[in-house]
């Protein structure tokens, strides 16, 4: 079968092309002769066609042909003879005539979607079928139940005069009583009409018969049924919002079920009991086709009006089922879950008829005000059920619950939005009762909580729109109710469910958070300005003022409030949340912090940077995005220097939990703008107290031998061995907050503050300490702890002896711009964030060398500022080292991030500078020299050769002496690449001359496809045809069998998609001289090239048999040549040009340098394989 769907959808692809296929497989499909005459019996392949057809004609409707429609329309037509077994074939059990019956139709519905015409055809046969299937008696009924099944899913079109046919048919057939109270009734008139289709005939109710799944239910709850359907019940629906109107529901509920008393009850309980499971699931497929009658056509409103009453009485018993307790079953155990599950896939299947009869009915009238009353009242009343039901943890309950509150969301919108202000005073107490359900409180507050979210959102939105005034009132009393502790103590008193006071606490929660998902579903800021205040006020003011589980889950609205981006409600959550956490930390080392809550802790270690993250991931705007991230950097100034001063206390605990909000903020900040000197600062700041506290993570490799560091860090020994373990690892904090300071390293500007004495200035420096601190600038021992940290970070580049003029705080300061500067590089390669249209370098050395051009720089600094360059340098070689073997995206990052740091320093050869250019010759030469490729790099190649001519950029000043000496730097550099290429060169120095005129582009010619085949596609390639040629000249019944030509052959690989051209040149690689599985078929015209073991590979013995083949004299026309190595099965795309230096027509030379570093890092791979 999976051939067929292949072949079919290839067909489908050109159907005109492969024209003949289609009519092999509508061959292979029944016969209408065959279907519709006598007992017909199908085979699996036939079946199998027919499918394929089916399939064929889901994603062609409009195909020309009319045959595959006439052969799935007679295949239709005898479906009534499907309903025996003897149809299909032999161990063709009910599941396999269910998966048929699932794919046909979806195919045949699909079909008809888009071709008018064929969904007429077929809806002409539809009300017969359906019929025949209700109504099938001699036939297998498993059968007839997988079928009805079947069109539940995917119902095809009908004609509009069998609607009403159907209808009757199903309610009458499948066991679907009508309530016949006489109010209920349609009129005498109407029902002894002999021509109409509604007689009552059609809907027989003996009371004599065995009770239907409504009928005693119904008897037991009329006064239930009555008020649902007159004045009565909008008067019960007209409340004034409070628990009142919510507990008449619950009054209703017990007076309905009968079970407060010793009588009705049982009986009840009895007659659902008593209902069997297979009729249980014929009800289920009724309902769910009546609905999809009801979609594809207009059904006559008496009718319709018989079909809202059985509705009604299903969902009226509804109400006594979900009260009945689980120990009153008789069943017990997977029996009694399996009746429930049943019982609620019924009423889901009657709610969801409900919602379209709603949607059906004609709404002008008094009559049809009622009953839009009496649906609104009754979906409430079965969805506050729902919820107080032992059953609603039920996945199906669930179901049931989100379906009953799409029909209350519709209820809005109906009658032009007029029971808009009646439906939110109704709604309000099943959203109250929804959050006080203790199991909805968590991290997820379950399906239940999402579908009354998803309810209030949509009457939101609609209402917001339609009339405001009601919804505003709706959504303030939502947002004072949770403040209302003891009106959610009578709630749970009302609800049985009252245990101790933390369920309203939960409620309190659960409300908190659905006004949270409220806000960012709908995303309006009146909302956001209705809700903000009274979260703010209870926080300062309120119960909420004190550490607690209401402070947690208020803490989090706002915070994802300000992340809305509205401007007034951002600014008042940010100065809130920033205001709370600066408390927090006043508060550490006092005597009441000793006895502090755990909540409090919470608050200071997860809720309050949680809130700073979401706010920083969720603002969109520029300008407040720059606001956030400037008042978070003034934030962590703040508590670094507040949390210095607290003698005895590590500053890491306050503020790495912030380093994960500053990360996100600074996700996309350019660091080679220019910056505000305010901002700088702060920045500055940030990373002084980062490598202070140990929050960066290690610089060195190899670990440095420390002593066990102290918890209480109260010593000031303890600190050095901080600094020093810092730098050498191991991390001793949250690797989040490691992470965190990688990313932030990538969008920080480089720390230079003033351009004349950035250093020299102590001032500020001295300011980030606290005087009486142990690690401030007058005590000794904290700055040779600090300048052999500083040490330990350079490399030993610097002795701690040479740093004698470098104070505490300076020394702080350098490793700080140490951390920053190699951390840029160990992250991600030293490439910096930045805007695409950005024209400055995204190369990390931009940044490291701005350091370097601050003028009079002490001796010792400036030593150490040079080692910070060649430390960056030292990582960015690492980690290029370390991605040596990438391959796909990941090897054309580290090759552009190679390229732009090469790129980078030919430039920075043009700085005014003696020791700047001296620095970057060398670390150019270093590069070039390890990673040669940069050579024949187009970027680095025309950055150098540009730089020749070209002025250099920072010659505004007239200096021809200088000019002069950096050209002639220049061009010793190009002099020196020209020899180092040479000697790189492939073969000769005109192959080198030819790959400088095809970098020039003075051809253009198509690309040569190099293709990457390995022994498993052959193997696959040769069953697939096989597979195509037996279906097609074996599988069809001839008995003659021809022999295969080549033709054939050749049409069978193309048809799988494994033909493709004829290799000029094959490369093997491997112990043996063989192809190695390449498709021989392939092979006719191949010159084999045996190249030895893949170890001994190397570039110049590939570009030499490339080479040496276009030196070979062509007898043919000439074609670009496609070079197979049996490998992996990946694809690269390379240039093919001819020579430009007058060689003859048909020789070729072969671009291929680039690409070959990439093979290498492919083959590298595959060394210890085959």
């Amino acid at each position: 079968m999976e051939s067929l769907i292949e072949l079919c959808d290839l067909i489908a692809e050109k159907p005109e092309q492969f024209a003949d296929k289609l009519v092999w497989i509508c061959g292979r499909c029944p016969s209408a002769e065959a279907l519709l005459t006598g007992s017909p019996r199908v085979s699996r392949s036939q079946l199998n066609a027919v499918l394929a057809v089916a399939r064929f004609l889901s994603k062609c409707p409009n195909y020309d042909d009319q045959r595959p429609k006439s052969l799935l329309l007679a295949f239709y037509r005898a479906i009534p003879s499907s309903f025996t077994p003897s149809f299909w074939p032999q161990s063709f059990g009910n599941d396999a005539i269910a998966s048929f019956f699932n794919d046909y139709f979806a195919y045949m519905c699909r079909a008809a979607e888009s071709a008018s015409d064929f969904a007429t055809d077929i809806a002409g046969f539809t009300g017969e079928i359906v019929i025949s299937a209700t109504g099938n008696v001699s036939g297998d009924l498993g059968i007839s139940r997988v079928f009805l099944n079947a069109l539940a899913l995917n119902f095809p079109p009908i004609l509009s005069s069998d609607a009403n046919r159907l209808v009757s048919c199903l309610l009458e057939r499948l066991e679907i009583m009508v309530p016949n109270s006489p109010r209920e009734l349609i009129s005498s008139e109407a029902a002894s009409s002999q021509s109409s289709p509604l007689s009552l005939n059609h809907f027989p109710y003996h009371s004599n018969e065995r009770a239907s799944p409504g009928n005693e239910v119904s008897n037991a709850s009329g006064s239930s049924g009555s008020v649902a359907d007159d004045a009565s019940s909008s008067k019960g629906i007209v409340t004034n919002g409070g628990s009142a109107g919510w507990k008449s529901n619950v009054d209703i509920l017990n007076v309905s079920t009968g079970l407060n008393d010793g009588g009705g009850g049982k009986g009840i309980l009895i007659s659902f009991e008593q209902e069997s499971l297979e009729n249980l699931e014929k009800q289920e497929i009724a309902f769910k086709l009546i609905r999809h009658i009801l979609d594809k056509a207009t059904v006559d409103s008496k009718l319709l009006e018989q079909v809202r009453l059985v509705t009604k009485e299903q969902l009226q018993s509804m109400l006594a089922f979900l009260k009945i307790r689980k120990r009153d079953w008789s069943e017990q155990g997977h029996l009694l879950k399996a009746r429930v599950s049943t019982k609620l896939s019924v009423y889901q299947a009657v709610a969801k008829l409900q919602i379209k009869i709603l949607a059906s009915v004609d709404l002008d009238g008094k009559s049809s005000k009622r009953f839009l009353h009496g649906t609104l009242a009754l979906l409430i009343e079965a969805a506050e059920a729902c919820l107080f039901s032992v059953w609603r943890k039920l996945r199906i309950c669930e179901e049931l619950f989100g379906s009953l509150l799409g029909g209350i969301s519709q209820a809005a919108v109906a009658r032009g939005g007029q029971l808009l202000r009646v439906l939110l005073i109704r709604f309000k107490p099943l959203v109250l009762t929804t959050c006080i359900q203790a199991d909805t409180w968590g991290s997820s507050q379950g399906a239940m909580f999402q579908s009354v979210l998803k309810a209030t959102c949509e009457i939101i939105e609609y209402g917001w729109i339609k009339e405001r005034p009601p919804v505003d009132t709706f959504i303030m009393g939502l947002a004072t109710s949770f403040r209302e502790r003891k009106d959610y103590e009578e709630e749970l008193q009302q609800s049985h469910d009252a245990k101790d006071k933390q369920a309203a606490s939960a409620g309190q929660l659960n409300m908190i958070r659905l006004l949270a998902d409220l806000n960012v579903s709908v995303n309006k800021p009146e909302v956001v300005d209705l809700i903000l205040p009274l979260f703010i006020e209870s926080l300062e003011e309120g119960d909420a003022s004190a550490p607690g589980l209401l402070r947690l889950q208020l803490l989090d609205a706002v915070s994802r409030l300000a992340s809305l981006g509205f401007e007034k409600s951002y600014r008042e959550a940010v100065v809130l949340l920033i205001r709370s956490y600066l408390s927090k930390l006043s508060a550490v080392g006092s005597a009441e912090s000793k006895t502090v809550a755990p909540e409090a802790t919470i608050e200071r270690v997860e809720t309050l940077p949680a809130g700073f993250l979401v706010i920083a991931g969720g603002l969109t705007d520029t300008k407040l995005r720059s606001d956030f991230r400037h008042r978070l950097l003034s934030l962590c100034s703040d508590v670094g220097l507040a949390a210095e001063s607290k003698s005895g206390r590590s500053g890491a605990d306050f503020l790495g939990p912030l380093l994960p909000a500053v990360a996100e903020i600074c996700s996309d900040f350019d660091p080679t703008i220019d910056v505000e000197p305010s901002l700088l600062k702060l920045f500055r700041n940030l990373w002084f107290y980062i490598a202070l506290f140990g929050l960066a993570p290690p610089i060195q490799k190899g670990q440095v031998t420390t002593k066990s560091v102290s918890t209480s860090l109260n010593s000031v020994g303890s600190m050095g061995v901080i600094a020093v373990q810092a730098v050498g690892g191991p991390y001793m904090w949250n690797a989040q907050w490691a992470s965190a300071v990688q990313r932030i390293s990538q969008g920080t500007p480089p720390l230079v503050v003033s351009s004349v004495k950035w250093l020299e200035d102590e001032l500020e420096l001295n300011a980030l300490h606290n005087p009486g601190s142990r690690r401030g600038s007058g005590n000794e021992k904290a700055a040779v702890s600090q300048r052999s940290a500083l040490s330990a970070a350079l490399g030993r580049r610097v002795e701690v002896s040479g740093m004698g003029t470098i104070s505490g705080v300076k020394a702080t300061y350098l490793l700080a711009v140490a951390f920053l500067e190699i951390i840029r590089f160990s992250s991600n390669g030293g490439m910096l964030n930045g805007s695409p249209n950005s024209t400055a370098s995204r190369s990390a050395f931009s940044c490291v060398f701005e350091y370097l051009k601050s003028p009079n720089l002490m001796p010792a600094v400036s030593q150490c500022l040079t080692a910070i360059v060649h430390r960056a340098f030292e990582t960015a070689i690492l980690w290029l080292d370390e991605r040596a073997s990438e391959t796909g995206h990941d090897a054309e990052s580290r090759e552009s991030a190679l390229s732009i740091h090469a790129c980078f320093l030919i430039k920075n050869l043009s700085q005014r500078d003696e020791h700047i250019r001296d620095i970057s010759v060398t670390l150019l030469n270093q590069l070039r020299d390890k990673f040669p490729q940069i050579l024949w790099n187009s970027s680095c190649l025309d950055s150098l050769l540009f730089s020749i001519h070209n002025d250099p950029p920072s010659a505004a000043v007239h200096d021809p002496a200088w000019v002069a000496t950096v050209r002639s730097l220049y061009q010793k550099i190009v002099r020196e690449w020209i020899v180092i290429s040479l000697s790189y060169a492939p073969c000769t120095s005109q192959g080198l001359l030819q790959e400088a005129a095809v970098n020039g582009r003075l051809v253009t010619r198509r690309n040569l496809t190099l293709e990457f085949v390995s022994f498993e596609d052959g193997k696959e390639a040769v069953a697939k045809a096989a597979n195509y040629l037996f279906v097609k000249h074996y599988a069809n019944g001839t008995k003659e069998k021809s022999d295969f030509t080549e033709p054939q052959m050749a049409e069978a690989l193309g048809a799988i998609g494994s033909g493709g051209a004829d290799p000029d040149l094959l490369l093997i690689y491997g112990p043996t001289r063989c192809h190695l599985g390449f498709p021989a078929w392939r092979l006719r015209y191949t010159e084999i090239v045996h190249m030895g073991p893949l170890k001994s590979m190397s570039y110049g013995s590939l570009v030499k048999a490339i080479f040496k083949y276009t030196m070979v004299h062509q007898n043919y026309e000439t074609t670009d040549a496609l070079v197979a190595v049996p490998s992996c099965g990946q694809k690269f795309e390379t240039s093919f040009h001819p020579p430009p230096f007058g060689i003859k027509e048909n020789y070729h030379v072969i671009h291929l340098h680039f690409h070959l570093f990439t093979l290498f890092g492919e083959f590298n791979l595959m060394k210890n394989g085959s």
